[in-house]
C-alpha cells in the first residue's frame, strides 16, 4: 500500500512539472507573437512611409518624421519604463502596450493631416510597443534557467517571421480596405498583444527580477564603451534609412508598388536565415577574425559600393534585400559576441539605458536626414551611400577594439564594492569575475547567458 501511495505520488509530482514546463513555453509562444507584432509593424516603416506620401502629398522630410517618431519612442520607452515593469509585472505591461498601441493606429484613421499621425502613429503606438516588447523577453528570463538560450531563440524568432509576413498582410489589406482600413485592421493587430500578455503568467518559484539602475556612470569611464556608443548611433541610423526609404527608392525606379513593398519581406527572410545560421554556429562564430572582416566590412563596402547599379531593375533590387537582410542579422550576433569581448556582459547590461538612447536618437535622426539629401539632390543613391557609410563605420568602430585586443572593464565590485541593486535575483544571474594575469592583463572568468 506504501509503495502505491509513494508512485502516486511520485507520478503527481512529475505531472506537475510537466505541466509547469508546458506552462513556460506557452510564455515563450506570447513572447514570439508579441516580437512577431511589434517588429512586424514597425520594420514596415518603409511601406507606411510610401502610403503616407501618396495620400497626404508631403515631402520626404516631413513624411519621414511618422516612422521616426516611432521608432525613437519604441526603442526609448522600451527602457524608460522598466521601473513600471518591475512594479506591475510583464503581463500588465504587455496588455496595456496592446491597448496603446491599438488606440494609437486607431486614431491614425481619422487624421487629415501628417502632423496629427506624429502623435497617433508616431508616438502612441511607439509607446504601446515599447511597453509590450522588453517585459515579453524579461519574462522569459524569470521562468527559464537551464533552456534559457533556447527559449530566448524561439521568441527573438517572431522578429525575422514578423518582417517576412507583414509586407504581405499590409499589399493585400491596401487592395481591399486602402489606407485607413489597413490600419484599422492593423489596430486589431496590435489588440491581440493583450492576449499575448494574459499568456505571461507570473513565475511563482522566483521573486520578480529587479532591475539595474536606468543610467550608470560606470560603463562611462571607459572609451570602449563611448565607441561602442558611437557604433549603436551609426547602424541605427543606416539601417533605418533602408528600412524606411527602400519601398521608394524602388518605386523611384519604376517598380511597381506590390513588388516594391516585397522587398521588406526578402529582407526579413535573409535576416531569419542569417540569424539561424550563426546560432546554429556558435556564440564564437561572430568572433572569428575571417567572419568578423567578411560580414561586418566586406558586405557593407559591396552594399554600398553597388547599391545604384543593383537598383536599376527589381531582380538587383531583391539581391540588395537579401544581402542587407543577411547583413543585419549578423550584425545582432556580431553585437553581442563583441560586447562581451570588449566591456564584459555585466557593463553592457549597465550600460543598456545608454546604448538604447543612442538606438533611439540614430533612428529619430535618420529619415528626416535622409529626407533632406533626397530632396535637395532628387536622388535616392545619395540617402543609401550616407547609409552604407553608417553601416560600414558602425563596424569598423567595434573591429578597431577588437583587433586592438583591448580588455574587459575591472568587475563592478572591484571599481565600486558590491552592487546593491543586482540586474537580475541572485539565483538568475553569475556576476563577472576577473581575474589578473602576469603581465596585467585582465580575463573575463564567466559570463552571464544571453543573446
Amino acid at each position: 500500500m506504501f509503495d502505491h501511495v509513494a508512485s502516486s505520488s511520485l507520478g503527481s509530482d512529475m505531472g506537475a512539472h510537466e505541466e509547469e514546463m508546458a506552462g513556460r513555453w506557452v510564455v515563450v509562444l506570447g513572447s514570439f507573437f508579441v516580437q512577431f507584432l511589434v517588429c512586424g509593424i514597425t520594420y514596415s516603416v518603409g511601406i507606411f512611409h510610401v502610403m503616407f506620401q501618396d495620400v497626404f502629398g508631403e515631402n520626404h522630410f516631413d513624411t519621414s518624421w511618422a516612422g521616426s517618431i516611432q521608432i525613437y519612442t519604441t526603442a526609448l520607452s522600451s527602457i524608460v519604463f522598466r521601473c513600471f515593469m518591475s512594479r506591475f509585472g510583464s503581463r500588465v505591461c504587455v496588455m496595456l502596450g496592446g491597448l496603446v498601441s491599438a488606440g494609437g493606429l486607431a486614431l491614425s484613421v481619422f487624421v487629415n493631416d501628417i502632423h496629427q499621425l506624429y502623435l497617433t502613429y508616431g508616438l502612441m503606438t511607439g509607446v504601446g510597443f515599447g511597453l509590450a516588447c522588453t517585459p515579453s523577453i524579461m519574462i522569459i528570463e524569470q521562468h527559464f534557467q537551464k533552456k534559457r538560450f533556447q527559449a530566448l531563440s524561439v521568441a527573438v524568432g517572431g522578429i525575422g517571421l514578423g518582417i517576412i509576413a507583414f509586407p504581405f498582410i499590409i499589399k493585400h489589406l491596401m487592395e481591399y480596405y486602402a489606407w485607413r482600413g489597413t490600419l484599422l485592421v492593423l489596430a486589431g493587430f496590435s489588440f491581440n498583444l493583450c492576449v499575448c500578455g494574459v499568456l505571461m503568467f507570473p513565475s511563482h518559484k522566483r521573486k520578480p527580477a529587479r532591475l539595474m539602475p536606468l543610467l550608470s556612470c560606470m560603463p562611462l569611464r571607459n572609451p570602449i564603451f563611448h565607441g561602442m556608443c558611437i557604433s549603436n548611433f551609426f547602424w541605427s541610423f543606416g539601417s533605418t534609412i533602408v528600412y524606411m526609404y527602400l519601398p521608394a527608392y524602388a518605386i523611384h525606379e519604376n517598380t511597381n508598388l506590390q513588388n516594391s513593398f516585397l522587398l521588406v519581406a526578402c529582407i526579413g527572410v535573409a535576416s531569419f536565415i542569417s540569424r539561424t545560421l550563426f546560432a546554429f554556429m556558435g556564440r564564437k562564430s561572430a568572433l572569428d577574425d575571417v567572419t568578423a572582416l567578411l560580414c561586418s566590412v566586406a558586405i557593407g563596402v559591396v552594399l554600398t559600393g553597388i547599391s545604384k547599379r543593383l537598383f536599376e531593375n527589381y531582380a538587383g533590387q531583391i539581391g540588395y534585400a537579401l544581402l542587407f537582410g543577411f547583413y543585419g542579422g549578423y550584425w545582432t550576433t556580431f553585437l553581442s559576441q563583441v560586447s562581451r569581448e570588449l566591456v564584459g556582459p555585466e557593463y553592457v547590461a549597465m550600460g543598456n539605458g545608454y546604448l538604447s538612447f543612442m538606438i533611439a536618437v540614430g533612428g529619430l535622426v535618420a529619415g528626416p536626414c535622409a529626407g533632406i539629401l533626397i530632396q535637395e539632390e532628387k536622388q535616392f543613391h545619395y540617402a543609401f551611400y550616407m547609409a552604407g557609410a553608417s553601416l560600414i563605420w558602425s563596424n569598423v568602430i567595434l573591429l578597431l577594439f577588437k583587433f586592438k585586443n583591448c580588455g574587459p572593464l575591472p568587475s563592478a565590485e572591484e571599481s565600486c564594492g558590491p552592487r546593491k541593486v543586482p540586474l537580475l535575483d541572485e539565483e538568475q544571474y553569475e556576476p563577472v569575475k576577473v581575474k589578473a594575469t602576469a603581465n596585467g592583463q585582465t580575463l573575463i572568468s564567466s559570463f552571464v547567458s544571453s543573446l
